[in-house]
Protein backbone atom coordinates (compact mmCIF):
# COMPACT_ATOMS: atom_id res chain seq x y z
CA UNK A 1 0.00 0.00 0.00
CA UNK A 2 1.39 3.39 -1.04
CA UNK A 3 1.18 6.33 1.43
CA UNK A 4 0.17 9.30 -0.10
CA UNK A 5 2.01 12.70 1.49
CA UNK A 6 0.05 15.63 2.40
CA UNK A 7 1.05 17.68 -0.97
CA UNK A 8 -0.36 15.06 -3.02
CA UNK A 9 -3.09 14.87 -1.54
CA UNK A 10 -3.68 18.58 -1.67
CA UNK A 11 -2.85 18.17 -5.61
CA UNK A 12 -5.69 15.46 -6.08
CA UNK A 13 -7.93 17.60 -3.72
CA UNK A 14 -7.68 20.53 -6.38
CA UNK A 15 -8.27 18.33 -9.17
CA UNK A 16 -11.39 17.13 -8.10
CA UNK A 17 -12.63 20.28 -7.09
CA UNK A 18 -11.84 21.65 -10.57
CA UNK A 19 -13.27 18.48 -12.44
CA UNK A 20 -16.69 18.62 -10.19
CA UNK A 21 -16.78 22.58 -10.88
CA UNK A 22 -16.38 22.08 -14.44
CA UNK A 23 -18.74 19.25 -14.16
CA UNK A 24 -21.26 21.19 -12.80
CA UNK A 25 -20.62 24.45 -14.95
CA UNK A 26 -21.11 22.24 -17.99
CA UNK A 27 -24.51 20.82 -17.00
CA UNK A 28 -25.64 24.30 -16.50
CA UNK A 29 -24.72 25.04 -20.01
CA UNK A 30 -26.44 21.31 -20.86
CA UNK A 31 -29.47 22.44 -19.76
CA UNK A 32 -29.70 25.68 -21.17
CA UNK A 33 -29.01 24.63 -24.55
CA UNK A 34 -31.35 21.61 -24.12
CA UNK A 35 -34.90 22.79 -23.15
CA UNK A 36 -37.23 20.51 -24.24
CA UNK A 37 -40.16 21.02 -21.90
CA UNK A 38 -41.76 24.18 -23.85
CA UNK A 39 -45.02 23.57 -24.82
CA UNK A 40 -45.77 23.07 -28.47
CA UNK A 41 -48.88 21.88 -30.42
CA UNK A 42 -49.07 18.60 -32.31
CA UNK A 43 -49.90 19.82 -35.79
CA UNK A 44 -51.47 17.60 -38.69
CA UNK A 45 -49.49 16.28 -41.39
CA UNK A 46 -47.56 18.83 -42.94
CA UNK A 47 -47.91 21.40 -40.94
CA UNK A 48 -45.36 23.12 -38.04
CA UNK A 49 -46.73 24.56 -34.74
CA UNK A 50 -45.27 28.40 -35.27
CA UNK A 51 -44.25 29.17 -31.88
CA UNK A 52 -45.25 33.17 -31.84
CA UNK A 53 -48.99 32.46 -32.27
CA UNK A 54 -49.13 28.66 -30.89
CA UNK A 55 -50.61 28.15 -34.23
CA UNK A 56 -50.55 25.15 -36.91
CA UNK A 57 -49.09 26.38 -40.17
CA UNK A 58 -48.40 25.23 -43.72
CA UNK A 59 -45.02 26.78 -44.15
CA UNK A 60 -42.45 25.53 -42.00
CA UNK A 61 -40.21 28.25 -43.43
CA UNK A 62 -41.49 30.61 -41.23
CA UNK A 63 -40.37 28.81 -37.95
CA UNK A 64 -36.50 29.62 -36.79
CA UNK A 65 -34.44 26.11 -36.01
CA UNK A 66 -35.54 26.24 -32.62
CA UNK A 67 -39.02 25.98 -33.11
CA UNK A 68 -38.11 23.52 -35.82
CA UNK A 69 -36.41 21.38 -33.28
CA UNK A 70 -39.50 21.38 -30.51
CA UNK A 71 -41.85 20.57 -33.26
CA UNK A 72 -39.18 17.47 -34.27
CA UNK A 73 -39.39 16.50 -30.23
CA UNK A 74 -43.57 16.78 -30.82
CA UNK A 75 -43.38 14.44 -34.05
CA UNK A 76 -41.10 11.90 -31.69
CA UNK A 77 -43.54 12.15 -28.88
CA UNK A 78 -46.20 11.14 -31.20
CA UNK A 79 -44.17 8.40 -33.04
CA UNK A 80 -44.32 10.31 -36.78
CA UNK A 81 -40.63 9.79 -36.86
CA UNK A 82 -40.29 10.38 -40.67
CA UNK A 83 -42.27 13.97 -40.45
CA UNK A 84 -39.15 14.15 -37.68
CA UNK A 85 -36.54 13.43 -39.99
CA UNK A 86 -38.03 15.75 -42.80
CA UNK A 87 -38.36 18.96 -40.77
CA UNK A 88 -35.09 17.75 -39.16
CA UNK A 89 -33.65 18.53 -42.90
CA UNK A 90 -35.28 21.63 -42.48
CA UNK A 91 -32.87 22.94 -40.13
CA UNK A 92 -30.15 25.16 -41.02
CA UNK A 93 -28.04 25.37 -37.70
CA UNK A 94 -26.94 21.42 -37.69
CA UNK A 95 -24.17 21.97 -35.15
CA UNK A 96 -26.54 21.32 -32.18
CA UNK A 97 -26.47 17.46 -29.57
CA UNK A 98 -30.55 17.98 -29.76
CA UNK A 99 -30.13 17.82 -33.28
CA UNK A 100 -28.41 15.11 -33.35
CA UNK A 101 -29.78 13.05 -30.95
CA UNK A 102 -33.41 13.93 -32.22
CA UNK A 103 -32.31 12.37 -35.59
CA UNK A 104 -30.90 9.38 -34.43
CA UNK A 105 -34.03 8.59 -31.94
CA UNK A 106 -35.90 8.72 -35.18
CA UNK A 107 -33.57 6.75 -37.49
CA UNK A 108 -32.93 4.54 -34.87
CA UNK A 109 -37.17 4.21 -34.46
CA UNK A 110 -37.34 3.79 -38.32
CA UNK A 111 -35.07 0.68 -38.07
CA UNK A 112 -31.57 1.65 -38.87
CA UNK A 113 -29.78 1.55 -35.63
CA UNK A 114 -26.30 1.60 -37.02
CA UNK A 115 -27.27 5.29 -38.62
CA UNK A 116 -28.68 5.93 -35.25
CA UNK A 117 -25.17 5.54 -33.53
CA UNK A 118 -23.49 7.94 -35.68
CA UNK A 119 -25.67 10.71 -34.66
CA UNK A 120 -26.22 9.82 -30.75
CA UNK A 121 -21.84 9.95 -30.98
CA UNK A 122 -22.33 13.05 -33.20
CA UNK A 123 -24.90 14.64 -30.42
CA UNK A 124 -22.64 13.47 -27.64
CA UNK A 125 -19.18 14.93 -29.17
CA UNK A 126 -21.27 18.43 -28.74
CA UNK A 127 -22.45 17.67 -25.38
CA UNK A 128 -20.55 14.73 -23.96
CA UNK A 129 -23.00 14.83 -20.67
CA UNK A 130 -26.19 14.82 -22.42
CA UNK A 131 -27.17 11.54 -20.88
CA UNK A 132 -30.89 11.43 -23.15
CA UNK A 133 -28.31 10.63 -26.15
CA UNK A 134 -26.17 8.04 -23.85
CA UNK A 135 -29.27 6.14 -23.11
CA UNK A 136 -30.31 5.77 -26.67
CA UNK A 137 -26.77 5.46 -27.47
CA UNK A 138 -26.90 2.38 -25.52
CA UNK A 139 -30.22 1.03 -26.61
CA UNK A 140 -29.19 1.23 -30.66
CA UNK A 141 -26.13 -0.86 -29.01
CA UNK A 142 -28.85 -3.18 -28.10
CA UNK A 143 -30.30 -3.61 -31.11
CA UNK A 144 -27.26 -4.10 -32.68
CA UNK A 145 -26.36 -7.15 -30.18
CA UNK A 146 -23.51 -4.73 -28.76
CA UNK A 147 -24.56 -5.24 -24.62
CA UNK A 148 -20.96 -4.69 -23.89
CA UNK A 149 -21.20 -0.86 -25.49
CA UNK A 150 -24.91 -0.46 -24.00
CA UNK A 151 -23.07 -1.30 -20.55
CA UNK A 152 -20.42 1.24 -20.83
CA UNK A 153 -22.88 3.93 -21.79
CA UNK A 154 -24.92 2.71 -18.48
CA UNK A 155 -21.47 2.95 -16.40
CA UNK A 156 -21.13 6.78 -17.70
CA UNK A 157 -24.27 7.88 -17.12
CA UNK A 158 -24.38 6.25 -13.64
CA UNK A 159 -21.17 8.64 -13.39
CA UNK A 160 -22.92 11.52 -14.51
CA UNK A 161 -26.27 11.59 -13.05
CA UNK A 162 -26.40 8.64 -10.55
CA UNK A 163 -28.55 5.30 -10.70
CA UNK A 164 -31.37 7.64 -9.95
CA UNK A 165 -31.55 9.15 -12.80
CA UNK A 166 -34.25 8.48 -15.57
CA UNK A 167 -31.97 8.40 -18.64
CA UNK A 168 -30.01 5.32 -15.78
CA UNK A 169 -33.47 4.04 -14.98
CA UNK A 170 -34.35 3.78 -18.76
CA UNK A 171 -31.17 1.81 -20.70
CA UNK A 172 -31.15 -0.37 -17.52
CA UNK A 173 -34.59 -1.85 -18.02
CA UNK A 174 -33.70 -1.93 -21.55
CA UNK A 175 -30.76 -4.14 -20.59
CA UNK A 176 -32.71 -6.52 -18.52
CA UNK A 177 -35.53 -6.92 -20.65
CA UNK A 178 -33.01 -7.32 -23.65
CA UNK A 179 -31.40 -10.52 -21.50
CA UNK A 180 -28.21 -9.23 -20.94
Amino acid sequence: MRIVGEEERMRLRIIQIVILAGMIAWAGTASAILPEDDPVASCPLGQISDPSSSRCIDDPSAVTDEGRLKQARVFIDDERFAEALALLDQITAKNNARYFNYRGFATRKLGRPEEAVTYYKRALLLSPYYVEARAYLGEAYLMLQRPALAREELRTIAQICGVDCEAYQELAEAIRIAGY
